[in-house]
C-alpha cells in the first residue's frame, strides 16, 4: 500500500489516579478526539468485535422518553492487530446529511501502557482485505511514534 489517507496523530499519558489517558500532543485545531480518553476491557454488547474498549468520557442523550439514555460521543473497540501494542478502530460520526462515517483510528501503547499514541484517519476505515496492509503502511513508516 504506497497511499495512506489525510491523518491526524495525537500522543497521551495515562494519569493513572484518574484512569484516563490525557492529551500531551495535538494539532492545533483538530478536535475530532477528546483531550481524556478511558480505555477498559468490553464487559457488555457482544456485538462488538473487540475485548478493548476506547472511548471519551462525555455521553449525549440519545432520545426521548424512557427508553431514551444516553450514548458515549467517542468511542471504539480496538482490535488486536499483528504488531505489539498496536490495536485497530472505527469510529463512528455523522455527516452532512445524517449518514454514519467510519473514521479509521490505530492506537500504540508503550510496553507499559503509560503512554497511548492515536493516529486518526477521517472519513476512512479499510475494508477487512486490505486492514493488514494499511496497519503495516502506517507502522512501518513510523507515523505512531
Amino acid at each position: 500500500m504506497s497511499y495512506l489517507p489525510t491523518s491526524h496523530r495525537l500522543a497521551f499519558r495515562l494519569d493513572a489516579d484518574r484512569g484516563r489517558y490525557i492529551v500531551k500532543e495535538c494539532e492545533p485545531g483538530f478536535c475530532k478526539v477528546p483531550r481524556e480518553l478511558i480505555v477498559e476491557e468490553r464487559r457488555f454488547n457482544a456485538n462488538i468485535e473487540a475485548e478493548v474498549i476506547l472511548r471519551g468520557p462525555n455521553t449525549q442523550k440519545k432520545g426521548t422518553g424512557k427508553k431514551g439514555g444516553r450514548k458515549i460521543t467517542f468511542f471504539t473497540g480496538l482490535q488486536r492487530t499483528d504488531y505489539v501494542g498496536v490495536y485497530l478502530g472505527n469510529v463512528v460520526t455523522l455527516g452532512i446529511r445524517g449518514e454514519k462515517v467510519q473514521n479509521g483510528v490505530i492506537v500504540q501503547f508503550t510496553t507499559d501502557a503509560g503512554r497511548m499514541t492515536l493516529r486518526y484517519f477521517p472519513a476512512y476505515y479499510p475494508y477487512p482485505k486490505d486492514r493488514a496492509a494499511f496497519i503495516s503502511a502506517v507502522v512501518g513508516r513510523g507515523l505512531l511514534q
